[in-house]
C-alpha cells in the first residue's frame, strides 16, 4: 500500500488532534516555525499543511454544531 503525502498529512492531523486536543493546531504551527527557523523549508511547508488540515477540521466541526 502506497500512502500519498496528502493522505499522510490528513492521518497525522488526526493523530495530533487526538494527542494534543484543542492545542493541536498551535503545537503544529510552532513546529512549522521551528523547522523554518532551522532552514527546513520542506518540513515547514508540510507542517503548515498539517496545521491547515487541523484548522479546516475544526471549522467543519464548528459548522456542524451550529
Amino acid at each position: 500500500m502506497i500512502i500519498t503525502l496528502n493522505e499522510a498529512i490528513k492521518m497525522y492531523a488526526r493523530v495530533c488532534q487526538v494527542r494534543y486536543g484543542e492545542n493541536a493546531s498551535a503545537k503544529v504551527k510552532a513546529t512549522a516555525r521551528q523547522l523554518e527557523k532551522n532552514g527546513d523549508l520542506e518540513g515547514h511547508r508540510v507542517w503548515n499543511q498539517v496545521a491547515r488540515e487541523l484548522d479546516n477540521a475544526l471549522a467543519k466541526d464548528s459548522d456542524r454544531l451550529n
